[in-house]
């Protein structure tokens, strides 16, 4: 047997052993990524908009 051929059947028992998630949980947990993406994003932008205000002040 090639080493080609042992590695992809290697891959292919280690695939089998993978607990896939159900639609649902592949759903829900991507809608928390994308929500807690967009709290921190607006969390940064309005920590920069305070900075920029103060920055703007001192400098102005």
């Amino acid at each position: 047997m090639s080493k080609t051929t042992e590695y992809f059947e290697s891959v292919r028992k280690e695939m089998n052993k993978v607990s896939w998630p159900t639609q649902k949980e592949l759903v829900d947990n991507t809608m928390i990524v994308v929500v807690f993406s967009i709290i921190i994003s607006l969390f940064i932008f309005g920590v920069d908009n305070v900075y920029s205000t103060i920055l703007e002040f001192l400098y102005g």
